[in-house]
């Protein structure tokens, strides 16, 4: 159980890497990094995007500059220049220039929390959008919705040093201690906030990686003893595959629980949309339900097996394992492209993609297509089974699995030999199991000075009823003949069926035909002799 669940989260901790380092930009400082890059690659290109020249220090001259120079401020944490960019005249009573810092914080987590800036639609002149029924020192760059109704967040043009400069309004910033509370983070992240250091691990608040795995701790501590007290139960069941099961409950059921519970608590949580949206992506959802979809399929796959197993029913059961596998990879292929269409990717263009590249890999992988034309031959002509002793060419031994690629044979010397199914379908195969019944066939030579006429006849009659009353030994056909007089001795050829498919019967049965008939030829004062003659002892 330890190992599973130390599994479960090196999958979440490798999870939320890629997610971070693949994440689309989601928060207003993301959409300057990535503008910004725009620009790098547009200059290289020797387009020259139109930007104002900005000469206040703290680029004030324009609204955007102001809402890119406050958006930056706060993700490096640098509240007091952010509080530059706020209009701190004329506050309400109970607010105070000197909280400036303060409001800019505030005010920046009221955006990452509720909002999304797209700063190409700020205006980038000094004069501010005209002709949006605004005042000419004013302009819109947000809006939240605060219960059922909507809270406009705007931009001032006020005095400055050199000339009007572009601030957040003194009346957004005498909004924000009220909107914060409706809006803002709740206490359990203050407090991750006061205590935490400043800074960002994948471009997402520590803090908030923080709040994610103490939401994911908090659980698996619900889940781990409501799983295991269901794996308990399942283990004293007299269900056949409560193994398998019980796994299933304590490991991939358990991580996809976990997962869906701290979804389910940071969608009404309060951390910020960059973070948010990292785990929208939907990778460790993604996860869990091939992780929980795979075994599934496992159990199900043992299931049939042994009921099949019970039917009799071997070849089906061996195919069970490559069909299960099968279908695994096509569910996984069919997830990552419903996950990929949920980040919107175009999945038609991959499957396009894919089948371009599939010509390709098709080329290069001309030896594995032929051996799963091969796997489909084994399994439509049925040739062999599993559990089959077979002699293919030189090898001889039992089939123990027909696999995608390959057969393997157990020999008699108890090697295992893995043999490709291209080659398998291309040799000639002598299937011993399917034999009904196992020939019985002995020569004998009867020597010519020991042997008469009387003798051979008695001998030749007592053998066929030798045969004829043995229990295994069947009907027809059934021969004992006088051959022929050879070279060595006089020839009887003896022919029957053993009507059993097991080796070690037809073996018991034949040690006792064999010692009959030499009783036999004993009893009527003949002697068999070998091919080749051998030397009498003249002592005898």
């Amino acid at each position: 159980m330890h190992n599973k669940f130390f599994l479960g989260w090196v999958l979440f901790l490798s999870a939320f890497a890629l997610v971070a380092n693949a994440a689309e930009p989601t928060s207003v400082v993301q959409a300057l990094q990535k503008a910004s890059t725009d620009t790098t690659e547009q200059e290289f290109l020797d387009v020259e995007p139109h930007k104002y020249n900005y000469k206040d220090a703290l680029r004030r001259d324009t609204p955007r500059g102001a809402l890119e120079g406050f958006t930056q401020a706060t993700y490096e944490q640098d509240f007091e220049t952010a509080a530059k960019y706020l209009d701190l005249r004329y506050l309400p009573d109970g607010l105070s220039a000197d909280k400036g810092p303060e409001y800019a914080q505030k005010l920046q987590a009221i955006i990452d929390r509720n909002m999304w800036i797209d700063l190409e639609l700020i205006s980038d002149t000094p004069q501010g959008v005209t002709g949006d029924q605004l005042p000419s020192y004013r302009d819109l760059f947000g809006r939240v919705k605060l219960q059922s109704s909507e809270i406009a967040l705007y931009l001032q043009r006020v005095p400055g040093a050199n000339g009007s400069i572009w601030k957040i309004s003194n009346a957004t910033v005498a909004k924000v201690p009220q909107l914060y509370g409706n809006l803002g983070y709740g206490p359990l992240t203050e407090w991750y906030i006061a205590h935490l250091p400043e800074g960002r691990v994948f471009k997402v608040n520590i803090w908030e990686w923080a709040l994610i795995v103490t939401y994911l701790v908090v659980a698996f501590c619900i889940i781990i003893p409501i799983t295991w007290l269901f794996k308990i139960l399942i283990l004293r069941t007299e269900y056949h595959l409560k193994t398998e099961l019980a796994y299933i409950v304590a490991g991939p059921l358990r991580f996809f629980l976990a997962v869906m519970a701290v979804r389910t608590w940071l969608s009404h949580g309060t951390i910020s949309t960059a973070a948010l949206e990292a785990i929208d992506t939907g990778i460790l959802t993604l996860i869990s339900i091939i992780w929980l979809v795979w075994s599934g399929m496992g159990i199900i796959q043992a299931g049939l097996k042994q009921r099949m197993l019970d039917k009799g029913q071997k070849q089906g059961a061996s195919l069970l394992r490559p069909l299960t596998n099968f279908l695994r990879v096509i569910f996984v292929v069919l997830a990552v492209l419903v996950w990929l269409e949920h980040l919107g990717f175009n999945a038609s263009a991959i499957i396009a993609g894919m089948g371009i590249g599939g010509i390709a890999i098709a080329l290069a992988s001309k030896q594995s297509i032929e051996n799963f034309i091969g796997t489909i031959t084994l399994y439509s002509a049925a040739p062999i089974k599993v559990g089959n002793v077979c002699k293919f060419g030189s090898i001889k031994g039992t089939v123990e699995e027909i696999g995608l690629r390959c057969t393997q044979i157990r020999t008699l010397d108890r090697t295992l030999i893995h043999v490709p199914n291209a080659k398998l379908v291309e040799m000639e195969i002598e299937n011993i199991s399917e034999r009904e019944k196992i020939r019985f066939k002995a020569d004998i030579r009867l020597d010519y000075l020991m042997t008469n006429t009387e003798q051979l006849k008695a001998i030749i009659k007592d053998i066929k009823e030798m045969l004829e009353a043995h229990e295994l030994v069947m009907d027809s056909p059934l021969r004992v003949t006088f051959k022929g007089f050879g070279l060595h001795g006089l020839q009887v050829n003896i022919f029957a069926y053993v009507g059993t498919k097991s080796l070690p019967t037809y073996q018991v049965a034949s040690e006792e035909l064999h010692l009959g008939i030499m009783d036999i030829v004993i009893k009527h004062g003949s002697r068999i002799i070998p091919v080749a003659p051998v030397a009498l002892n003249t002592s005898q």
